[in-house]
């Protein structure tokens, strides 16, 4: 009984923090407290951009220096980092983020990446180069980015000749990312937020603008280029989405009425196959990372018009009971639904989805038979279930949530997309494939 009302105490807790990570009054009351103390500091208008030499999106982020300065007052402060100690399966990730970054540069108008990841060899004489350099300016860090991603060892081999060991540089610029919250390459920062990749890019300029930063009328604006949908728009082959999501992710809870829309609008059957949250898998997550992720998240949920909070955590005993009537509830093809509603009560309404009546209630909304459903409650059949999701994700090289696996009925031509920030890209293809059909 103790440790249940700790248990109790802990959440409610830990709810109350959640919540207010994400309410927009916390981020503007944050960024008007930044301000305060940075004009009382006499400091300038500052971003940080973190560079990653083996990062891909690093390679995509640093095309765009040359226009954030021509638009916008400010100083750029350019800082070499080494890789995140706090990636989960790393191998797989490298292997992916190289896909997913070759994959989105065109549609972002951003030069290619090549055709290979850079070597280990390049890599450390690009961090020796670069590091040397007391105050590191943007078209020499394209310039070295180039040359290591082409690897060109003669040359930067030549150009690191009378530089010094830089490891303890290195080291400080880790810790500096990491006490500005984040752990990436490519990440841009300016007082107290973080905006990963050219993905976030846009949120960004939105800040420096109402600040009356602006030098011009241009804007980076590196938003992604959609297809648009063939005309007429009538096929009768079926292509199914896999979807992945998981009871205890952000991300996933902003993803789900899209996924719905991309359901509703194209010939696209959508399986649902959740998957343990991290956490209950024994990984570890960093406070600081956990932050920038519900604060991310909350920045994208109101630009799409996705209410985000209160926040109760599903973590545990209540996702346990929530997942073991999954299987029994997507038998009968509500397995979609279900999983949103779960998320929904968890990340806006800050409800325990392990209660009892609640999922009583949750199963009749669905217009489902509750006294069937509840001889699955607290039953283990789910487990094996969802272990089998997390390692057919896995195939794909994605490890995370949400991730989504598109493929026709013969599972031919199978396209492994990780994220919300590539929905988009979903309908890219979900389109191309159509087009080909016609």
């Amino acid at each position: 009984m103790i440790s249940k009302i700790r248990n109790f105490l802990t959440r409610k807790v830990g709810s109350k923090v959640l919540t207010n990570w994400v309410s927009e009054e916390y981020l503007l009351n944050n960024r008007e407290e930044r301000e305060k103390n940075r004009i009382s500091e006499n400091r300038g208008h500052e971003v940080y951009y973190f560079h990653q030499l083996k990062d891909p999106y690093s390679y995509l982020a640093c095309q765009t220096l040359s226009e954030l300065l021509d638009i916008y007052n400010i100083n750029l402060k350019i800082l070499v980092v080494g890789e995140p100690n706090i990636i989960h399966e790393p191998d797989m990730f490298y292997e992916y983020c190289f896909d997913d970054a070759s994959s989105i540069a065109s549609n972002y108008g951003l030069n290619a990446l090549p055709s290979e990841p850079p070597s280990s060899n390049a890599i450390k004489l690009g961090e020796r180069i670069l590091l040397n350099e007391e105050n590191l300016g943007h078209d020499l860090l394209i310039r070295i980015t180039e040359k290591v991603w082409s690897n060109e060892i003669e040359e930067l081999e030549e150009l690191s000749k009378h530089t010094q060991e830089v490891e303890s540089h290195l080291e400080e610029n880790n810790l500096k990312r990491k006490t500005l919250g984040h752990y990436q390459g490519g990440v841009f920062h300016y007082e107290g937020e973080n905006y990963w990749g050219v993905d976030r890019l846009s949120h960004l300029e939105d800040r420096l603008e109402a600040l009356g930063l602006k030098k011009n009328d241009n804007t980076i604006n590196k938003g992604p280029k959609i297809i648009e949908r063939p005309s007429p728009f009538e096929h009768e082959e079926e292509l199914i989405l896999e979807f992945f999501p998981s009871l205890n992710s952000p991300y996933t809870y902003i993803s789900f009425e899209r996924v719905k829309q991309i359901e509703s609008d194209y010939p696209v059957r959508v399986i649902t196959k959740p998957v343990l949250p991290m956490l209950m898998r024994n990984m570890e997550i960093p406070s600081y990372k956990g932050k920038y992720i519900l604060t991310d998240t909350a920045r994208e949920a109101r630009r799409l018009g996705i209410k985000i909070g209160p926040i109760l955590s599903p973590l545990g005993k209540p996702a346990e009971r929530a997942y073991s009537l999954f299987p029994w509830v997507n038998s009968h093809g509500k397995g979609l639904d279900y999983m949103y509603e779960l998320m929904k009560s968890s990340f806006a309404d800050g409800v325990d989805i392990g209660e009892k009546k609640y999922l009583k209630n949750l199963i009749k909304s669905l217009d489902l038979n509750w006294k069937e459903a509840s001889k699955e409650l607290d039953s283990n059949n789910w487990k094996q279930i969802l272990e089998q999701n997390r390692l057919d994700m896995y195939e794909g090289n994605s490890w995370g949530v949400p991730s989504f696996k598109l493929m026709d009925k013969q599972k031919s031509e199978v396209q492994t997309i990780w994220g919300q920030d590539r929905i988009w890209q979903i309908e890219n293809y979900i389109k191309e494939r159509l087009r080909r059909k016609k």
